[in-house]
Order: C-alpha cells, then sequence, then structure tokens
C-alpha cells in the first residue's frame, strides 16, 4: 500500500498496516493531518464522510517502482488528490513496470461532482474497473448493470461491477454474466468492495478458475467480510 500521512505518523501506521499482512510505504507531510474518514451504517446503507489529509500530497514521483508488484490498485480518491496528468504518469509507470491498471472508482458523489468524462479520461489505460452500482450508473448515464458494463468495456478491457448482496456483473470480450452473491448473516458491509477486489485479484492471477469461477471466489470473500464491524476484519477470521 502506497499512501502520505502526517508528519510523526509513518512508524506506527506502517506497524499497524504490517500487523494486518500489509506492507504499506508511507510518505510523511510536514504541514497536512493523516486522513480520516467516518462512516455511518444503517444495513446495507452507508454514508461516508471522507477527508482525505496528506495523501492531497502524495508525490507520485517519489513512488517505490522498484517495489511493484502484479498490478497496481488506483482508487478514485486517488485521483481527486493527484489531478488526471499524476494519475496518468502513475498509470504510464505501472505499465511500463509490466504491471495490471485496476481502479474502484470510490464515491459515485466524487465522480458526479469530479465529472463522469473527466474521471474516465484520468483513468484511461486501466485494465480492470470495479464499480459498484451507483457507480457505474455516473459513469455510463445507465441503470441496468448489463448495459451499464457493456458501455464501461468499450474503455477497459475488463469491468466486473459490484451489487451488494445480488452478487456481481462480469463483462469482457468474451463473457457476459451476472454472478449471484452469497447470502449470509450481513453486519456491516464497510470493505466488502475492497475484499471483493482483493480476491478477484488473486484469483485472476493464479489462473487457477475460468472469469465466473473467479468471480464467484470474489463473491464468497465479500460476503464474509460482511460478517465483522468496520472495513478492516481480522484477517486470521476470513480464512
Amino acid at each position: 500500500m502506497i499512501a502520505r500521512v502526517g508528519a510523526g505518523d509513518k512508524v506506527k501506521l506502517s506497524a499497524e498496516f504490517l500487523a494486518k499482512g500489509v506492507s504499506a510505504h508511507l510518505q510523511e507531510d510536514s504541514e497536512l493531518p493523516t486522513g480520516t474518514i467516518a462512516v455511518l451504517v444503517e444495513g446495507e446503507n452507508r454514508t461516508f464522510y471522507t477527508e482525505r489529509g496528506a495523501n492531497k500530497n502524495l508525490e507520485v514521483s517519489m513512488l517505490p517502482v522498484d517495489l511493484f508488484g502484479d498490478f497496481l490498485y488506483i482508487s478514485g480518491y486517488t485521483v481527486l488528490s493527484i489531478g488526471p496528468d499524476a494519475t496518468q504518469k502513475l498509470i504510464d509507470m505501472a505499465q511500463q513496470h509490466g504491471m495490471l491498471v485496476v481502479c474502484d472508482p470510490g464515491s459515485s458523489g466524487f465522480i458526479r461532482d469530479y465529472g463522469a468524462q473527466e474521471f474516465l479520461d484520468a483513468i484511461a489505460g486501466t485494465d480492470v474497473i470495479f464499480p459498484n452500482q451507483e457507480e457505474a450508473e455516473v459513469l455510463t448515464g445507465e441503470s441496468p448493470p448489463q448495459l451499464a458494463a457493456d458501455l464501461l468495456s468499450r474503455k477497459f478491457p475488463l469491468v466486473v461491477l459490484t451489487m451488494g448482496p445480488a452478487g456481481a456483473f462480469v463483462r469482457n470480450p468474451t463473457t457476459a454474466e451476472q454472478v449471484p452473491g452469497v447470502k449470509t448473516q450481513s453486519v456491516d458491509p464497510t470493505g466488502a468492495g475492497d475484499a471483493f477486489a482483493a480476491m478477484f485479484m488473486r484469483e485472476l492471477l493464479d489462473g487457477q478458475g475460468s472469469l465466473i469461477e473467479v468471480t464467484r471466489r470474489a463473491c464468497e470473500f465479500a460476503a464474509q467480510a460482511t460478517r465483522f464491524i468496520g472495513g478492516q476484519p481480522n484477517i486470521k477470521s476470513l480464512n
């Protein structure tokens, strides 16, 4: 994980992420504090109040490209923080290192404010996009998941449109199919989309199953993530 934090927080937060199995490469900012997010949860509905903090000053030129792995995962909030030019530079850097570029749009409200076409232009070159149903509608102007996925597939080789408890619609040049969700005793859906994307990419890169099987496993893992409160469930509880 790559991020920017407030002065004095780097060592503490690096240790916290490492304890969760995440290697964090953090820049320190002398002016802005570490970002924060408050999440209000009511059933399957959530409201996010986000303050990017030091991430607003993330310096792409300082990223540890020698540590880049199989894919680069970009949040829509990253686009907001660093702007379209730096986002394109980041995508170019990843592609030069043979990486897949993956994007989670992050917020339908953010996309509305930013502009759908402007956002699409900023992430041009992305290989895999993981919008939820509302984000896909904002990006395409179409509500039906299949139609929205079809339109997005004209710009992105692989579209995985997540639909909460209903599962996900996956679209690439050879596949267009909805994979049903997994019934579970959901406590908090926060982080389920991230869990879905993480498992999807792991299974996709492993290459052990079809695209539908990869999506099904990601749905199962996302369902597990909803059984815990908060966006960072205990990893051992998910295995």
